[in-house]
């Protein structure tokens, strides 16, 4: 048994956080699967695999399979991401002078 299966989470409602559940971060709106659960001197922490971040299990709601899939695919792949700069940075490099629009001081 690893310290993960040893640790009690409990959500912001009460309900039980285990490893593989699928939560929600109130404050951002942030939904992962929970890929560890973790306990120091501040208390117990809940890794998310979305953000790869540590959360206070408190401020966690578990939340259902389905919007994990739909946060999912609102994300941008890197490949995506590069491909937008690419043509971002060729339609700026068509010669405009910005320190024409800028106000100089």
């Amino acid at each position: 048994m690893d310290d993960s299966e040893k640790i009690e989470a409990l959500s912001m409602d009460g309900s039980p956080i285990e490893v593989g559940s699928v939560v929600r971060y109130l404050n951002t709106g942030t939904v992962g699967r929970v890929t560890d659960l973790t306990e120091d001197e501040e208390g117990i922490w809940v890794l998310l695999d979305s953000t790869g971040l540590f959360y206070k299990p408190e401020v966690l709601v578990i939340t259902d399979e389905s919007e994990l899939k739909g946060e999912m695919k609102e994300r941008t792949s890197v490949e995506a991401a590069e491909s937008y700069m690419r043509s971002y940075n060729a339609e700026n490099e068509a010669g405009y002078d910005i320190g024409q629009v800028t106000g100089g001081g």
